[in-house]
């Protein structure tokens, strides 16, 4: 069975601003109505709030979910990550690294530079083609399958998220985004 989860990246929030940035817009969430907090074994737990139809696309989603009447809802929480995370869209063959500079696809594993990041933080990669240099969460990777960033939403089970949505949450985080999605 499984989770599906889709998870909203800031590519560029960094590590010192990643906790006030994700605080922030997880009020954003709560002011907007897409979320509500609810009390859950001594913490606290988002789930979906009275507007969340407005951040999802409902076209695929259970019937009885877009008629306006019933009450059935996303059954999974929306959290907030924070801190050095290598955020993926699933399992598969190990992407091409695009260079930021020439848009050159590597298709050689970067593992010493992915090492690098995921014990301090930092990591520079260079290009093969045109010999650039620029830190790893600079870097796009085939299929849009890798994201090396602190900060991510992650909403589990719920029905596809609404470009209109991810668009109004990336303005509101100022930077650039990526969404991914994936079964756990």
């Amino acid at each position: 069975m499984g989770t599906y989860r889709q998870t909203v990246v800031d590519l560029e929030a960094s590590a010192q601003e990643a906790s006030a940035q994700g605080g922030r817009v997880r009020g954003w969430l709560e002011a907007e109505g897409f979320i509500r907090p609810v009390p859950w074994r001594g913490a606290v737990v988002h789930l979906a709030g009275p507007r969340w139809r407005d951040a999802v696309d409902l076209a695929p989603w259970d019937r009885r979910a877009r008629n306006e009447e019933t009450e059935e809802e996303p059954c999974g929480e929306v959290e907030v990550v924070v801190g050095r995370t290598i955020f993926f869209s699933g399992l598969c063959a190990a992407p091409a690294a695009i260079c930021p500079n020439c848009r050159n696809a590597d298709p050689v594993w970067p593992g010493e530079a992915v090492d690098a990041w995921t014990a301090t933080g930092a990591a520079d990669l260079g290009c093969a083609a045109c010999t650039h240099r620029a830190p790893l969460p600079r870097w796009e990777w085939t299929d849009d399958s890798l994201a090396f960033a602190h900060l991510g939403f992650e909403f589990d089970d719920w029905p596809t998220l609404h470009p209109d949505f991810t668009a109004a949450l990336g303005r509101t985080l100022g930077h650039r985004i990526r969404v991914f999605e994936r079964k756990i």
